[in-house]
């Protein structure tokens, strides 16, 4: 029975039996049937999203079977990338035999409240893997990562079940050593939860369903024949830099180094070169560096001659999105390179004069804010951002919910790029990646006039985020206190000092303790020369301020995220409250007939820099969340 289909905030289908594979296939062939200008082999396109086989008819159940396995995928202008590693979800396992994975993976499509069921298997080769769900506030054996789970080696299965408690935009990937490789090529896909008052608003104060996209934002690189490949990872003299001249190197390894001169396995040890069309593995140590081309979900869009302050003629075969002019456009953006920032701006032609057209966020990681906000740097002395104003970034693994009112009187095709971002200090200071499109919008007849601005209502007063208070409770003795510091000493990256391990069995000595039920504030402080994404499992953090060397940027407005970028020497102060939710796991890791009530909450949550590579290379740790004294 049908459930609703793309961009809906409802389940995408139930189905059981003989019907299973007949609505699995008419639902791809409606994802096919849209208005983009052009469509991918696999997966769904750059503006869709393949959505989850869903085989409960719990209308608050989504259960479904998903398989990690191999496959050939077009990303796009004729390239064809092999054996890269995907998700894929099927009403049981031996019907996935017959399907193509897809980048992204499935988008689970949720509501506050539903709970999760998925059955997981292995199929890659030789690797293990597992399922980290991104900012999910979930029981810890589900958690996904070598603390929470023993990690799904070849051909092996692991249940996951979870409620979601918090609405936002939520991903899901691999949580391991070399879970750094397996994003990259690949192995991620997006799960959003919405709440009443956002559905309530769609179609009025918010662009309507069809109106909203999910945008899953990755860079890859893919091998040439031996050889052949490329020895600068771009074209400095053709592609444009957001500073307007390219004044540096880039600081990654070149397609040449990373296929056939230096190519390594999915440990970091010496292979053979890597064959046309594979994706490299990168745990290589630093500088890793970006992938050569960016995807949007798992597709590029083609390129676009000239700049955004004065773009010129599409590439031939680019791929747009048709709009209307007036209508408004949700974008739910997930960023989930490995090491990339993606910098958005949007421009294009507003009543005959290349414009800007503002990004207005409502939301992201915890569901929609109180008011509509621009972000980036505003005119005069303040705290610096380095993006301007109506611009987004979104650090690697972040995620914004981003509103773009469509001019009345915009025409031709407007583009969304992404933008180099200066998330370094000295001469270094950019990454030097080009700017390139991530999203062409092609506008066609006028639809109506939407507006929204800054501070737009989102939230009524009755239901504005409240901040978390009063505070209770400290980190415990027995391990390191507060601050956090990430630092760099050398070429070691790590926690206070510490280098840590990302598979570590025993307890780091960085690592805290913390009692379930308290409410903290903590501080993060980044002692290195670059931004680094500070990310906590399991529990939604509340950010307070930024500060360094005495200016303080507080943050005005109340959020619930999991993941805050920390520039360089600056101090992050947040809260956390270390909410207890159901167990659904025995200790041996086996789903309970029934969940407890209690003790989901209670074990070892890593918090980590969320490059990638930096996490490897040892800038993570640990909280340990405890149990209350029995009185």
């Amino acid at each position: 029975m049908e459930k609703g289909f793309l961009n809906s905030f409802a389940k995408v289908m139930s189905v059981g039996g003989w019907t299973t594979c007949f609505f699995a296939v008419l639902t791809l062939m409606l994802c096919l049937s849209g208005n983009e200008s052009a469509q991918a082999t696999t997966g769904v396109g750059p503006y869709e999203v393949p959505q989850v086989v869903d085989i409960n008819d719990d209308p608050n159940i989504v259960e479904t079977y998903l398989v990690a396995d191999e496959a050939d995928v077009d990303i796009g202008n004729g390239v064809q990338a092999r054996n890269v590693l995907t998700f894929k979800s099927c009403a049981k396992f031996h019907l996935c035999d017959d399907v193509v994975g897809t980048i992204p993976g499935p988008e689970f499509r949720l509501k506050v409240g539903d709970t999760v069921i998925v059955h997981f298997k292995n199929k890659l080769k030789k690797e293990v893997t597992g399922i980290h769900w991104h900012g999910v506030e979930l029981n810890n054996a589900s958690d996904g990562t070598p603390l929470t789970q023993e990690q799904v080696k070849q051909g092996d299965k692991f249940d996951y079940k979870f409620t979601v408690t918090r609405p936002g935009i939520f991903w899901y990937h691999p949580h391991h050593h070399s879970s750094t490789n397996q994003v990259f090529q690949g192995l991620y896909g997006s799960l959003i939860v919405t709440e009443t008052l956002d559905t309530n608003l769609q179609g009025t104060v918010l662009p309507s369903a069809a109106q909203t996209k999910t945008i899953v934002l990755s860079d890859i690189t893919v091998c040439k024949a031996p050889g052949t490949n490329d020895t600068a990872t771009y074209d400095t003299s053709a592609l444009p830099h957001v500073s307007g001249a390219w004044a540096g190197t880039w600081a990654g390894k070149t397609p040449k180094v990373l296929c056939e001169e230096f190519p390594v396995d999915e440990e970091g040890n010496l292979r053979s070169a890597f064959k046309a069309g594979q994706v490299p593995n990168i745990m290589t140590g630093p500088p890793v560096g970006e992938g050569q081309t960016v995807l949007t979900n798992g597709v590029n869009v083609g390129a676009r001659a000239g700049t955004p302050e004065n773009p010129g003629d599409l590439e031939t075969g680019a791929r747009t999105l048709d709009v209307t002019a007036g209508q408004g456009l949700r974008l739910q953006v997930i960023n989930s390179s490995a090491t990339r920032y993606m910098r958005l701006h949007l421009t294009g032609s507003v009543n005959g004069i290349v414009k800007q057209i503002d990004l207005v966020r409502i939301g992201g990681q915890g569901g929609l804010i109180d008011q509509a906000r621009l972000e980036g740097d505003i005119a005069g002395p303040g705290f610096k951002f380095n993006y301007k104003q109506g611009q987004i970034l979104i650090p690697p693994g972040s995620r914004a919910d981003v509103v773009a009112a469509i001019p009345g009187d915009a025409s031709g095709v407007l583009t969304l790029w992404t933008e180099d971002f200066q998330r370094a200090g000295g001469l270094n200071s950019f990454a030097w990646i080009p700017t390139v499109p991530v999203m062409h919008l092609k506008v066609t007849d006028q639809g109506g006039t939407y507006t929204i601005v800054n501070g737009t209502p989102l939230r009524p007063s009755t239901d504005l985020v409240k901040e978390l208070l009063p505070l209770q409770g400290s980190l415990l003795a027995q391990g390191l206190g507060s601050p956090i510091t990430f630092t760099n000493v050398g070429a070691q990256l790590g926690v206070n000092g510490i280098q840590g391990d990302h598979d570590h069995s025993t307890l780091p000595a960085s690592a805290r303790f913390a009692q379930i039920g308290d409410t903290l504030e903590l501080t993060v402080t980044n002692e290195t020369g670059a931004h680094h994404p500070f990310h906590l499992h399991g529990f939604s953090i509340q950010p307070v301020s930024l500060s360094k060397d005495g200016s303080v940027y507080p943050y005005s407005y109340r959020e619930f995220v999991d993941e805050v970028d920390i520039p360089s020497r600056h101090t992050l102060t947040f809260r956390v409250r270390l909410d207890d939710r159901p167990n659904f796991y025995n200790a041996k890791g086996k789903l309970l007939a029934s969940p407890t009530p209690t003790g989901g909450g209670l074990g070892r949550w890593l918090f980590h820099c969320h490059i990638l590579f930096h996490a490897t290379l040892g800038m993570i740790s640990e909280l340990d969340v405890v149990a209350a004294p029995t009185p």
